[in-house]
């Protein structure tokens, strides 16, 4: 993964390290090329001295590097500022012109650098047809003389330039597509920290609930509840902020929600809550599986002789995790408000664990199930936290 990123932060990324990478890479394989493709011609042409093939080679790459940085100027200034984002005619128009003009007096240097270190004879047919032409021809008539123009200037700069715009249109539409999934990243987020704020206050609501139950019918339970109601707040207030926290914990806070409720609750109420498999370093988003769990008890168990049940599994192995939460229902549910529990959760599932989560819920007369998997990323198993 890391030299994948990489790869995408030297193209697209503007961080002006990626961005002196992405030129000095761009750069020097432009150059080298040139370099190597003269070089070719100049070694095809019989009987060239070494000196002479790399006078040539390198004055000529000398000149095409020079219009391939007035191309690039063009590019990145002109058409895609002025043009495509402006809209201003004028200044592209005279940005095409300026590099036209310097292109045609570099093509006409580089005629005149061949006839000058190569004999006339050994030269390509095109070469020796217009070598009287192009020897007198002026340097100020040379961006209006036809062969400059139409064979050189035409087939050279406006290739070279079709091909670096395609470069830059690919790279800007690369990079506007990897915004757009930044964007709909940071949407989500927003979007979790609004559920998570949501979460709090809703678990406290219902705790306090619990405790004035205790007050009203055992007021010698409230102490201990009081008590485990301030641990339970302790994790909801300053150990969820980290975007994952240990399982350990998470399983630990679920204990003590469940201790809470088995004290609320009389007897005739079964309530079961058995964890299977070692937790080690694996990682989940805090209070994922809390609004599961107290569904099962705010709409599960009611106040009558009737007898009520719920029963919580969790199974954990080393890349997965899964949670079973079980509660009968009730004769008759009082109406009251809807919950925002199991509405979160899905939310959170979906911006966690996208493709990599199952979640199930079968209502039927007598009975309201939830079955979770979790396929763990490889970020939830490989963090160590200590303690």
């Amino acid at each position: 993964m890391g030299y994948k990123l990489f790869f995408l932060q030297v193209l697209v990324s503007p961080a002006i390290r990626f961005r002196l990478i992405r030129h000095a890479l761009l750069w020097i394989t432009a150059i080298l090329l040139v370099y190597r493709g003269f070089r070719f011609i100049a070694t095809s042409i019989p009987d060239t001295s070494p000196q002479t093939a790399l006078l040539y080679s390198l004055s000529s790459t000398a000149f095409v590097s020079t219009l391939i940085i007035g191309i690039y100027w063009l590019i990145t200034w002109q058409i895609h500022q002025n043009l495509l984002l402006r809209f201003k005619l004028n200044y592209f128009l005279l940005a095409i012109l300026g590099v036209h003009l310097v292109a045609a007096e570099l093509v006409l240097a580089h005629f005149r650098l061949v006839y000058a270190l190569f004999p006339l004879t050994k030269l390509p047919r095109f070469y020796a047809a217009h070598a009287d032409h192009i020897q007198q021809l002026p340097f100020w008539l040379a961006p209006f003389d036809a062969i400059i123009v139409w064979l050189f200037s035409f087939s050279l700069v406006y290739n070279y330039l079709l091909y670096a715009i395609g470069l830059k249109v690919f790279k800007d539409l690369f990079t506007s597509q990897l915004q757009r999934v930044e964007l709909e990243k940071e949407n989500l987020r927003l979007e979790f920290d609004f559920l998570k704020a949501q979460v709090n206050p809703h678990f406290l609501f219902n705790t306090l609930n619990n405790i004035y139950s205790f007050a009203i019918r055992s007021p010698e339970r409230v102490a201990g509840s009081i008590l485990k109601l301030s641990d339970l707040m302790r994790y909801t207030l300053y150990e969820t902020n980290e975007e994952r926290v240990l399982l350990s914990k998470e399983i630990a806070f679920l204990t003590s929600y469940v201790d809470l409720e088995r004290i609320r609750h009389d007897d005739h109420v079964s309530i079961r809550f058995s964890v299977t498999g070692e937790s080690t370093n694996q990682q989940v988003p805090p209070l994922l599986f809390i609004s599961f769990i107290e569904n099962a008890f705010k709409h599960g168990i009611q106040s009558t002789a009737q007898a009520s049940w719920v029963d919580i599994q969790l199974h954990i192995q080393p890349a997965a995790v899964t949670l079973s939460v079980e509660n009968s229902r009730p004769e008759r549910k009082a109406a009251g408000p809807a919950g925002i529990g199991l509405l979160n959760v899905q939310k959170r599932l979906a911006f966690y664990y996208p493709n990599l989560h199952t979640l199930d819920i079968v209502s039927t007369p007598d009975q309201f199930s939830v079955h979770l998997s979790l396929h763990l990323h490889e970020t939830d198993l490989s963090r160590h936290y200590p303690g």
